[in-house]
C-alpha cells in the first residue's frame, strides 16, 4: 500500500473523531448498544487502515540526507537558490519526521523530538541558513559541519549513536545542474 503524507491524512483522522464523538453522543440518547460497539469497531479498523498508510520516521529521515547531502553540493558549487531550496527541504522532512514520531522512548525515559528540533533549528540551522543568505562558503562549510554535529546529538541522544552522520563524498542527485551556470542549448 502507498504511503501518503501525514498532512493528506488529517482530514480522514478529523472525520474519524467526529464521527466516533457524535457515535457517543448519540448513543447515550439510544439504548441500542450492539450498533455502538459495531460503530466503535468499524472506526478502529478503518483508524488501523489509515495508519498503514502513515510513512515510517525512516523513511523520512531518508528524504533529510538526501536532501542535506545536496544540500553540501550546492554549498560548494555557491550555487545558493538552490542550496536553499536543498535547506527548506531538509528542514521540512524533519519536521515531518518530528511529527511522525514526536516522543522516543529511550533508557532514560521520554525524549521530545519537538524540544529537540526547536533548539537545533533556532541555532545550527539557522547559522547554515544565514550562511545561505549571506553567500559564504567558508562558513557555510563550518555551519554545515556543526549542524552535522547537532544531528549526530539527537541520535544519540535517541540511543542511535551508529547513525553518525558525515559530510558526504558525492551527491544523491545526479540529474540536477548543482554548479550554478546552466548551459546554453
Amino acid at each position: 500500500m502507498r504511503s501518503m503524507p501525514a498532512k493528506t491524512l488529517l482530514p480522514y483522522l478529523s472525520a474519524l473523531v467526529l464521527s466516533l464523538t457524535t457515535s457517543l453522543a448519540l448513543a447515550a440518547d439510544s439504548s441500542d448498544a450492539a450498533t455502538l460497539a459495531q460503530q466503535i469497531a468499524d472506526l478502529k479498523a478503518s483508524n488501523d487502515q489509515l495508519r498503514t498508510l502513515i510513512p515510517s520516521q525512516s523513511h523520512a529521515m531518508m528524504d533529510v540526507a538526501y536532501h542535506f547531502t545536496n544540500l553540501w553540493f550546492a554549498g560548494q558549487h555557491q550555487n545558493w537558490p538552490l542550496a536553499q531550496f536543498y535547506f527548506n527541504e531538509a528542514r521540512s522532512h524533519i519536521a515531518w519526521a518530528v511529527r511522525l514520531v514526536p516522543v522516543r522512548k529511550t533508557s532514560g525515559g521520554e525524549l521530545h523530538l519537538q524540544e529537540m528540533f526547536d533548539a537545533f533549528d533556532k541555532t545550527l540551522l539557522a547559522d547554515v541558513k544565514k550562511q545561505i543568505a549571506d553567500k559564504n562558503g567558508k562558513q557555510f562549510k563550518v555551519a554545515y559541519r556543526a549542524a552535522l554535529d547537532g544531528c549526530n546529538a539527537c541520535h544519540t541522544a535517541a540511543e542511535k549513536p551508529f547513525l553518525h552522520v558525515v559530510v558526504p563524498d558525492s551527491p544523491e542527485v545526479h540529474i540536477v545542474q548543482l554548479a550554478p551556470d546552466r548551459p546554453t542549448h
